[in-house]
Order: C-alpha cells, then structure tokens, then sequence
C-alpha cells in the first residue's frame, strides 16, 4: 500500500469550479494545475492544498500549491498509480478554495520505463539502508556529473532545446551518468561578492535586499528541471551556498523561505536534496549557528512528502572548528531531518585518498545511512594523469561502499564562458579551460565503466572487503596522500568479487585470501575502454593473476564462483 503522501504544490492561480479531466498522464509524470487567488499573497507561505485520492484504493495525496507570480498559482504533482483521481483543494483564500477535478493516470509502459527510468518513481533510500533506489525497487546507482552553474544564462536553453545547457544533457548521457549536480540558483555564494547569475528571465530576486521573488526566474528553471526529468536524470541539488562569501545576502530565515519554496515547487521531480553547499562557510561568512541547519532541515522536511532524500554538503577543508572538520554530513548525524551523508574528500590530488576513510568513517555510523561521495577531485585539463584520477575516485568509492559518486570537471561545474556578454562568466580557477574544452576531458568518458561493470552485477550488495587483499604478502594497507597503489575489493558474499588494482603494482604479488573456491574463475576488465579481455584466468592458491599488459596501468579484476 502507497503510504500517505503529503505533496507540497504551488497554487495561487485556481479559476473557480470544477477543473475538466485532462489528456491522461502516465505514473510519476509531473503534472500542473493552474489556479487563480482571490488576493495577492506573499511568495514564501503556501495558502492552499490540493488533495487527490485514487478511486477504488485508498492511496491520497496532499500537494501545496506554490506562487506563480501575482495572484496565480500552480499545483504540481506526480500520482504514483494507475487510476481515475479525484482531486479538490482546500483554501482560506475564496478564488482558491473548493476547486476539484480528475485526473487519468495510466501505467509506462515497460518501454517508456526503460527510455525515462523516472517513470519507475521517486528515488528513495532502500530498506537496507546502503543504497537508492526507485519507488518499484529498481536499485538505482547514481552517478551524477556537476554542473552548479546549470541555471545561468550561459548555461541557456536556447530557442528549440538547442542551448548549451541541452547540448551538456545529450553529452552527459552519452557518458552513462544518471544524475546532474546543479543548484536551483547560482552566483551567490562562491563569488567574494554575491552577485546572483542571471538565467534566461533574469535573476532570481528582483531585489535581493527585500528578496522579491523574480517569477520569470523560476519559469526557466521548470524548463531545466523538466528537462532533466524527460531524459531520465535524478537532479542532485542544494539551494545554493548560502555563504563563501564576502558580502552575505541571506540570512536564516531567507533560507528557510527559499529552501521551502523550491521544495514545494519541485518536489514532483525526482531529487535528492541538499540543505547547503559547503555549509561551514555560512559559520564562517555569515554568523549562522548548527541550529540555523537543523532549522532549515526541519522546515523542508515539512515540505517533502515524497520523502526526497535530504542531506547537507560539506566543505573539503579540516580546518574548520570540530565536529565539523571531518569533510562529510557526520557532524549532523541522529538529527531526524537527515537520512543520507554526503562527502567532499578536497581538491587536490594529495587528497584523494580521504575517500576511503571517509567512506569508512561514516558507513561505521549507527543508524546506517547510504553515503555519497558528492565531491572529490575535479577533472582539469592541466593535470597529466587526469583521466587516472577520475578513474581512481570513481573506482575507489564504490568498491568501498559509496551509494553514488560525483564527477565533477573544472570548467564545467562553474560552467565557464569567457564570452559571456554581461561578464558572468563563472568563477575563474588556476588552469580552469572553457566548458566545451571541459566537457571533452577524457575521465568523463571512462568513469561510466564502472557503472557499465557493476550494474550487471547485483552491484548494491557489495560489501567492501578491502582488507582481504594481500599485498607481497602483507596485510592491505591504507592509500595515504604519497601513495594510492593499494588494491580496492568488494563481495558479493556468493563467490563474487571485484578488484580495483590501480598503476604501481605491476611487479607486486597480490593475493586475495578470501576467495572461495580454490580455484575460481577470473576476467580482467579495462576501466580505460569498459571491456573484458578475451581470456579467462584462473586463480591458484588464492594469487590473483598476473597484471594485463600494458602492466603499468590500472585494471579491475571480476572474480566468478565457477559453476
């Protein structure tokens, strides 16, 4: 049985009387009613609600109705079955009370599922508590490319879904990603000055000292986030950084009204949430408190009855006042808004190596949680070794139990175009190339493999298993900021195995005392390329084989039970 479902929906337009049923809409299909209010109310409260019930079931929902600018509203929804459903609203408000209607809703088919895996429900965390999946059970592994800057004018949707912002989506899943990073609204934090970027209508306040509300501004990011719903991308997102900054323009309760409002107004797009970027800064920048967080993340929480996974991205940064300098969402963990960590493991390649105790640290935490490697190493066209280190992270992460990864490449997230005819080119970094170029680094296009790999594997039961590597003979040890050549494993507990064995280990004796069987069988797959080599070997005593050549390069071993 569907659980009650309490949807927040923008509504404030509503015409009086009974709506005519439109054309039907398919399960999960976000969908809009316009509704008109008798008097102007203020963009941040929400003062109707419609509620749908399903004929001849007892699955309901109650959505919010959220501003649409003057005295119209909208209520968007997604009904999660088939079905005739009935809706009506309720409203002080005459112009938006005592409206109803019906809608059809018909089943995807399992072609449409296939084509647009957003048809199989919202993404949700799965009972045991490791993973996501869809609201059908379908697993979902989320592999996101970060794009912050999605919402700019330089990042535009062009006149016929032709602009940049298409073109990047059409590359990206060509790549195999499943996800996009991007924030409702960007250009504020992360800039000394917080300027606020400008989309297609603007920017998002007309006046950011009395923070009115820029309609237009939101009606081009509905064309983004239907977007990334219609082909099949999970959006990853926070708000915006409320703080790295040197002039702060928000303050709590603008966030908690910003934060409510986009949840409500977004909430029928599958999603994860985040409350922050890099949330320490607004400690930092801005006087917030920990209590401002857990404020904020009780407020969306009152507006996500989807139950979208909520979160808060960290800073990369230890030199924060502890608790919060461990580069992860623990410092908030036990409190009920939060269901999911999220990690940033620093921008350095010195750094990578976090990911692995990070990971550790916070799949120890009780409750469990699935955890998100949101931000490691981005990908930079001045780095010499950058497809490795894009295939070293993505690796790494998931044999050591992240529930997704997050690429990011610089240039890209910040989308960055020195052309840009008001100056909003995104942020400018040391070595940083235009988007176009970036978008073409080569790791973008290899760190799909892994998705390729392990989504034929019942990938979401994997457990991280590292320690059972030998390494000449001695125990595994830890990857450090001067050494990542320690071998990476995971088990599907059934005789299965997938090794990660990154470069340097050519001349090394590597064993796995784990195995099973005394002699099971083993393919190598190239993570540069995403095949398996022709030949199958075979494991003696536990050795794994010899490295393929070329040697000096890294390769993933899949160990088999032999049958």
């Amino acid at each position: 049985m569907i659980r009650l479902l309490k949807l927040v929906l923008c509504l404030m337009s509503f015409a009086a009387g009974t709506v005519k049923a439109a054309e039907p809409r398919l399960s999960w299909q976000p969908h809009e009613i316009a509704l008109t209010a008798a008097r102007e109310h203020p963009w941040w409260e929400f003062p109707a609600q419609a509620s749908f019930q399903r004929q001849g079931g007892t699955e309901s929902l109650t959505i919010e109705a959220y501003w649409h600018g003057g005295r119209r509203g909208t209520v968007r929804g997604a009904l999660p079955q088939p079905g005739i459903w009935k809706w009506q609203t309720q409203s002080d408000d005459s112009g938006l009370a005592s409206q109803s209607g019906t809608i059809e809703v018909v089943a995807p088919s399992p072609d449409q599922a296939a084509a647009n895996p957003n048809l199989r429900g919202q993404v949700r965390i799965a009972s045991g508590r490791r993973h996501f999946e869809y609201a059908d059970g379908t697993p979902f592994l989320l592999l996101a490319d970060t794009l912050w800057a999605g919402n700019t004018a330089r990042c535009g949707l062009g006149s016929r879904e032709d602009g940049p912002f298409f073109q990047h989506l059409v590359d990206r899943k060509d790549k195999g990603f499943t996800a996009i990073l991007m924030q409702y609204f960007h250009g504020y934090g992360d800039y000394p000055d917080s300027p606020g970027h400008r989309n297609e209508g603007g920017k998002p306040y007309l006046d950011i000292h009395s923070k009115t509300l820029n309609p237009a501004h939101f009606q081009s990011l509905d064309v983004r986030l239907r977007a990334l719903w219609d082909r099949g991308f999970v959006a990853v997102i926070p708000a915006t950084w409320w703080g790295k900054t040197n002039r702060c323009v928000f303050q709590p309760e603008d966030a908690r009204r910003m934060s409510a409002y986009c949840a409500v107004r977004y909430g029928s797009f599958n999603a994860l949430w985040s409350l922050s970027g890099e949330y320490q800064y607004a400690f930092k920048d801005c006087g917030w408190k920990p209590t401002d967080f857990t404020a904020l993340g009780e407020e969306v929480q009152r507006h996500n009855p989807y139950r979208h996974p909520l979160s808060i991205h960290p800073s990369g940064q230890i030199t924060w006042s502890p608790p919060h300098n461990v580069q992860s969402s623990r410092p908030f963990h036990g409190e009920p808004w939060l269901d999911h960590h999220w990690l940033q493991t620093g921008q350095s390649v010195d750094r990578m190596f976090n990911i692995v105790t990070r990971m550790a640290e916070n799949r120890a935490l009780r409750p469990a949680m699935p955890v998100f490697c949101s931000e490691s190493y981005y990908e930079r066209a001045g780095d010499p070794e950058t497809a490795y280190h894009a295939r070293w992270q993505v690796w790494t992460a998931l044999l050591n139990g992240a529930a997704g990864y997050g690429y990011g490449a610089d240039g890209v997230w910040q989308f960055l175009d020195p052309a840009d005819p008001h100056g909003e080119t995104g942020k400018q970094t040391k070595g940083s190339v235009p988007w176009r170029e970036a978008a073409r680094l080569p790791g973008s296009g290899q760190v799909r493999h892994a998705r390729t790999l392990l989504t034929a594997l019942d990938w979401w039961k994997l457990e991280p298993r590292r320690d059972a590597l030998r390494v000449g003979g001695q125990p595994n040890p830890l990857p450090t900021r001067n050494d990542l050549t320690p071998p990476h494993a995971a088990s599907l507990g059934n005789g299965t195995w997938v090794i990660y064995v990154p470069r340097g280990n050519a001349r090394r004796p590597l064993a796995l005392e784990a195995a099973g069987d005394r002699k099971p069988s083993a393919r190598w797959f190239n993570p540069r390329t995403g095949e398996f080599l022709a030949d199958t070997t075979i494991l003696a005593n536990n050795t794994l084989p010899p490295l393929p050549a070329p040697a000096d390069e890294d390769w993933v071993l899949v160990i088999f039970r032999r049958r």
